[in-house]
């Protein structure tokens, strides 16, 4: 055995006991128990900037793009839980969780739309219900719809719009990085430039509105500012935010529903939204302006404790003791060492293609390589879906076009596809069977 091999494998093992220690052991599940109950009241406080603006911003795409709600992320990111049975509980079960997505969503919280026509009966006057679903395209739902009567999106366009609020809004927080990102996969995916940019701008005006502008129902007590009148129309709100190109502009804003669904000038695209009077264009008991978000921060608020059981799930009491005894440990440990095999074949092709790199430009590319295993291998999907559907030429073009936008060099990127997409899917594949079987024994599911 080398020198360097026993390196790594001293420092993985080093890795995986302070894993456990801080994750697995009795200790860690009882330290993680406590930070979250100190942590609590601010998980509440964060949840009520955050999920309203999410909340807001996506019912704006209904009817831009026809979706109905149980469809839309992040709104359907709820999942509901239950304390094991003995028989799980023995098996190291410490609570059982189950994603709800789509038309699931209304077994937590029934009596809501689940599609346009009924959100749009729903929650807007009556006397707008004609004008707005006589301009709607019939759209289709696998299993619902009948053939040759509606119209299907192509999957990964249809993520690409599901997913457009929770991956550029949440998972960066840089604007640059995010514009990149969204560029890319738009020109990949043959989206118009000018929808995703219509898109782009709508939701961070919601999202700023949230703060910036105090709207009833809309608004966090002893956060949110109240509303200045804008200068052109003092009836009107004015609302500042970051536009697609980074300039700060701001509009005058009479209700909630004009940002979501009305006609902005330099905002909105022709077409794509509806010309309203200022009255609001939601009815008095509008189910999705408030009960639906007072459900989901009720929902959020009641999931909030079980968050240590789910970080120290699936260990018995032998394998909380020793680390070595440990399925989770050691699945953990397989797949640090899949990581640390990744970023070594892609060192060893950065120092034949590129040896005159320096290694912090060297590490950007092992990021890079990094990302690619980890957008296409995410076993819970929330946010990634689009890039698992792919096809492997789109997959490709997206990685050069963003990577090659924050300053990589485009050929040596080409040359690491080149080498990696060989080798690159059956990692992923095995990234996402490793903890898949571990949840599927200890439940008792038959794995196939």
């Amino acid at each position: 055995m080398s020198a360097q091999l026993e390196r790594l494998l001293r420092e993985l093992d080093r890795q995986k006991q302070k894993y456990h220690e801080k994750m697995l052991s009795v200790d860690g599940e009882w330290s993680l128990f406590l930070r979250s109950l100190q942590i609590y009241d601010f998980m509440l406080d964060l949840a009520s900037l955050l999920i309203p603006g999410f909340h807001m911003s996506v019912l704006s795409l209904v009817l831009t793009f026809n979706i109905s709600i149980p469809e839309l992320q992040p709104i359907n990111f709820d999942f509901k839980w239950r304390f094991p049975t003995i028989e799980e509980w023995l098996k190291g079960v410490g609570v059982v969780i189950e994603k709800l997505e789509g038309l699931q969503l209304n077994e937590l919280m029934p009596g809501y739309a689940v599609d346009v026509e009924e959100f749009v009966k729903m929650n807007f006057r009556p006397e707008l219900w004609q004008d707005i679903l006589g301009t709607t395209i019939e759209k289709g739902y696998y299993g619902i719809s009948r053939y040759g009567r509606a119209y299907y999106d192509p999957a990964v366009v249809r993520e690409f719009v599901r997913n457009f609020v929770t991956a550029m809004f949440k998972k960066h927080p840089r604007f640059g990085e995010r514009r990149a990102e969204i560029l890319a996969m738009a020109r990949t995916l043959g989206v118009s430039e000018e929808v995703v940019r219509e898109t782009y701008d709508k939701m961070s005006m919601i999202m700023s509105a949230h703060t910036e502008c105090c709207i009833l129902d809309y608004c966090t007590l002893d956060v949110s500012n109240l509303c200045e009148p804008h200068e052109t129309d003092p009836e009107a709100a004015r609302i500042e935010f970051v536009d697609f190109d980074g300039n700060i502009v701001d509009v005058a804003i009479t209700t909630l529903s004009d940002m979501q669904y009305g006609c902005i000038l330099d905002i909105s695209v022709l077409d794509d939204c509806y010309l309203f009077e200022r009255e609001d264009v939601y009815a008095d008991e509008a189910p999705h302006v408030d009960r639906f978000l007072e459900e989901r921060m009720r929902l959020f608020r009641d999931r909030a404790m079980i968050t240590a059981p789910a970080f120290s799930n699936y260990v018995t009491g032998a394998e909380a003791t020793d680390y070595h005894l440990s399925e989770r440990t050691t699945v953990w440990g397989e797949l640090m060492a899949l990581r640390y095999t990744v970023e070594h074949e892609v060192e060893a092709l950065l120092a034949r293609e590129a040896p005159a790199l320096n290694t912090f430009d060297r590490r950007k590319y092992v990021t890079a390589v990094l990302q690619l295993l980890g957008h296409t291998g995410k076993r819970h999907r929330w946010g990634y879906k689009v890039y698992q559907l792919m096809e492997e030429p789109e997959l490709r073009n997206w990685w050069l076009d963003y990577w090659s936008s924050q300053g990589l060099d485009r050929t040596i990127l080409e040359k690491l596809y080149e080498s990696v997409k060989t080798w690159l899917p059956r990692i992923v594949d095995v990234k996402r069977e490793m903890g898949r079987r571990v949840r599927l024994r200890r439940l008792g599911i038959p794995i196939d």
